[in-house]
């Protein structure tokens, strides 16, 4: 992956930056993948990390079942806001890829380090049966209730 592509834009626009800033604030996310032979979705608890162009990452194992719903299909969405704090959420949809370079794997590391994830810690990042994943945003809705007047976005540029 080239590395422009995870440096800051130049222009955000206002959109852009509310729902950076909302997932600045969160941790944990709600995954939901599928096999595209078995028509159950799958939805996992998973810790994110993100970039200014929107673009989540994660770990997770390579035997778990996202993981293998995800070298079957690669469509998959997630949803952001899990607590009372703020009463909004970010509803993702997206197309993830497992990343195998190594200056990428690194970044992502320093992601969840800086964002002080739960997963920072070496026996999550270091372990040997973890993989990574960048997921590309193809939609995202925010939803907001916290200043009494619902305020909704749609983005679809990303």
């Amino acid at each position: 992956m080239e590395a422009a592509k995870h440096s800051m834009k130049k222009y955000l626009s206002t959109d852009h930056k509310k729902v950076l800033a909302f997932l600045s604030k969160r941790q944990l996310a709600v995954i939901a993948t599928t096999d595209q032979t078995n028509p159950y979705p799958e939805s996992a608890l998973i810790a994110f990390a993100h970039n200014d162009n929107l673009e989540l990452f994660f770990q997770t194992n390579k035997y778990s079942r996202k993981a293998v719903n995800l070298q079957r299909n690669l469509h998959t969405s997630f949803v952001i806001g899990l607590d009372q704090e703020g009463l909004g959420t970010v509803q993702y949809q997206g197309i993830a890829q497992q990343v195998k370079e190594p200056d990428m794997i690194a970044h992502i590391k320093q992601c969840f380090i800086a964002k002080d994830s739960p997963t920072a810690k070496p026996k999550y990042l270091e372990n040997p049966d973890n993989i990574f994943f960048v997921v590309t945003p193809i939609w995202i809705g925010f939803y907001d209730y916290s200043e009494g007047k619902v305020v909704v976005l749609e983005l679809t540029q990303f």
